[in-house]
């Protein structure tokens, strides 16, 4: 089932109601006008005819062509028609494969009656690496399969063309994901894929701004590809090799400690060691009135009386 078939029903049973009131409402005036000129001779009567009819053609066309299109351009409008089937606003799709990992930006937005399907994608360091523009999808709910072309490749390279397949979640509500594949025509590697549908406005706006897009990426990047844990670890190394900041009360309490040390190392140098001799006084160093007369030890300062 195509839900977009329902623009075209909507279209063309609203245009037929209004026809056709129309005609109920107006119909005896004009079957009186037209038998009044009916009257008057066969060329007469199929000239009314022939102008009723085309007035109906013409209305008929305004109102398909012209009118329900305009209408159809409304969000709001395409909610009420699509109901549960409307998935039309910009994704983030994820790409996994053997050494491929990136994040694309996909816009899914109105064309008439359908819609268009393009996008970009980003590595890691926010590269554009390639875009996607749709050539030809087929919509059959939950399933859609397209072709899409990559204008980024020159074709050497083989990824100029490819081929996807997505199935969306299917939900009372509209859907928020899809998962499925995508493929080069040139190249048997088939890549995963997951989209999720960006349902906040703000976010949306972001990523029309170099630094608002690097804040939506890094935080999809770590849904998508999990590199939760991996930045989790980066942080406890982070932690583990920048020192702590240091308040005042830590400083002044530092300098202290470091005075202290500092004290008690000088002591240590200044005292004998074991093994040193220690120099003793002799009784015949001090006279009987107790000064001192002995020459003084080395590194000594003497104290008083007459010692040379």
């Amino acid at each position: 089932m195509n839900p977009y078939a329902r623009f075209g029903l909507v279209s063309n049973t609203v245009s037929a109601a209004l026809i056709l009131t129309g005609l109920a409402v107006f119909g005896s005036t004009i079957i009186e006008a037209a038998s009044g000129v009916a009257a008057g001779g066969g060329t007469a009567a199929i000239a009314t005819l022939a102008t009723i009819v085309t007035v109906m053609v013409v209305f008929w066309l305004a109102m398909t062509e012209a009118i329900f299109p305009a209408l159809f351009k409304f969000n709001a409008v395409r909610r009420l028609i699509l109901g549960k089937y409307y998935f039309e606003g910009t994704w983030l799709q994820s790409e996994k494969g053997d050494a491929h990992e990136r994040l694309s930006v996909i816009d899914i937005q109105p064309q008439g009656k359908g819609f268009i399907f393009s996008g970009y994608s980003l590595n890691e360091n926010l590269e554009i690496e390639s875009n996607t523009l749709i050539e030809f999808s087929k919509l059959d709910w939950p399933f859609m399969t397209y072709k899409y072309r990559n204008s980024l490749s020159d074709g050497a390279d083989g990824k100029r063309e490819g081929v996807g397949e997505i199935q969306f979640e299917m939900n009372k509500a509209s859907a928020r994901r899809y998962n499925g594949y995508v493929q080069y025509v040139k190249n048997e590697a088939r890549v995963k894929i997951e989209g999720a549908k960006l349902t906040s406005n703000s976010e949306v706006k972001q990523l029309r701004t170099l630094q608002g897009r690097q804040t939506v990426f890094s935080k999809y990047w770590d849904l998508f590809f999990n590199s939760s844990v991996r930045k989790a670890q980066r942080v406890v190394e982070v932690i583990r090799e920048e020192p702590a900041a240091k308040t005042p009360e830590i400083e002044q309490t530092l300098d202290r400690l470091e005075e202290t040390a500092t004290k008690v190392e000088r002591r240590k140098a200044q005292a004998p060691g074991k093994d040193a001799i220690v120099p003793r006084r002799r009784a015949s160093d001090w006279a009987k009135d107790g000064t001192f007369k002995g020459a003084p030890l080395e590194d000594e300062t003497p104290l008083s009386g007459t010692g040379k």
